[in-house]
């Protein structure tokens, strides 16, 4: 392999992709992540347009990757960020993923050796797809700006059930009727966001 070539790495999920290019000593050149709303070859392709493809020689993709982006590597996604974790710490006590549609925990030993992994249900609730939606119905643009908002407040939070998201409907009408800011409704479903992956996760 030429040395002086890249490696594109490339991950796409339930509701983004992602992207990582790396020389052969390993050292990260560039990332890039973009949503890609259902359509995915349209996304890679506008996530790639600033790339240059004449310097890539390989490329590896995750498993979740779909068959329509051509890898030379596929690697399972669990095995991908266990070993994308362990190069940049050397020690991890446990890896929580948090993706459009699951969560899980990755647990290791004391001596750094994988151990278990445990997930949500198939319920959405508590991932990022259910903040995207919380979002939408408050009218902001994006989770990002709804987390912004939650980050800005100072205020008492309301509970949200963030279980569920019809709940968490009900209890957005009701956290909007009793008078909290916007503020503090994000910063309630954040909290309950984090509360909910903490209960269901703990061992």
């Amino acid at each position: 392999m030429d040395d002086h070539l890249d490696i594109l790495g490339i991950d796409i999920g339930s509701v983004s992709i992602s992207v990582a290019v790396i020389n052969p000593q390993k050292k990260v050149l560039r990332t890039a992540y973009d949503f890609h709303h259902g359509n995915i070859a349209e996304g890679f392709t506008r996530i790639m347009k600033d790339f240059d493809p004449g310097r890539i020689c390989n490329i590896a993709a995750t498993s979740s990757t779909p068959s329509i982006i051509n890898a030379n590597r596929r690697y399972d996604n669990r095995v991908a960020m266990i070993e994308a974790a362990r190069h940049f710490h050397e020690k991890i006590g446990a890896i929580l993923v948090v993706g459009g549609e699951a969560f899980g925990l990755i647990g290791f030993d004391e001596n750094g050796r994988y151990r278990s992994f445990k997930t949500n249900t198939s319920c959405a609730a508590g991932t990022g797809s259910f903040l995207d939606q919380q979002a939408r119905r408050l009218h902001l643009q994006s989770a990002e700006v709804l987390s912004e908002k939650a980050l800005s407040n100072r205020g008492s939070i309301p509970k949200i059930a963030s279980r569920c998201a019809v709940f968490a409907k009900t209890d957005l009408v009701h956290a909007q009727q009793e008078g909290y800011t916007l503020e503090q409704i994000c910063d309630g479903l954040c909290y309950g966001l984090a509360k909910n992956i903490v209960d269901t996760l703990s061992v």
